[in-house]
C-alpha cells in the first residue's frame, strides 16, 4: 500500500485524527460492500477478505473510542503495523484498505 500512514496521520491535530478514524471506520464498511458485491470473487474469497477486514475494523472503531475518551495508548505506528499485518493475510484486501485510508485522510481535511 502506498500511503505514508505514520507520517500523515501522525501530523494530524487531535481533532483531525479523531475525524480520520471515524471516517475510516465508515469507509471500511463501504469496502465491505465492494467486496461482497464483487462478482469476480468466489464466496470463499469474499469470506476470507471480510474476515481480515473485520479485524481492521475492530481495531479502528476501538481506536476511535479511545481517542474520543482520551484513553488511547496505541501509537500510529502500532495502528499501521496492525493494518499491514491483517492486509498481509489477504493481499486482495490491500486496494480496498488503501482506498479507505486515502479517502478518510482526504475527508478529514474538508
Amino acid at each position: 500500500m502506498d500511503f505514508d500512514y505514520i507520517k500523515l496521520i501522525g501530523e494530524l491535530s487531535d481533532e483531525e485524527r479523531l475525524k480520520f478514524y471515524e471516517y475510516l471506520a465508515h469507509n471500511l464498511t463501504v469496502s465491505v460492500r465492494a467486496i461482497w458485491s464483487d462478482a469476480r470473487l468466489t464466496d470463499g474469497e469474499k469470506v476470507e477478505s471480510l474476515k481480515w477486514l473485520n479485524e481492521i475494523m475492530h481495531r479502528v472503531t476501538m481506536k476511535s473510542a479511545l481517542l474520543r475518551t482520551h484513553k488511547n495508548t496505541f501509537s500510529e505506528r502500532d495502528s499501521w503495523e496492525g493494518i499491514k499485518h491483517w492486509v498481509s493475510l489477504c493481499n486482495d484486501l490491500g486496494p480496498h484498505v488503501e482506498w479507505a485510508l486515502k479517502f478518510s485522510y482526504d475527508s478529514c481535511h474538508r
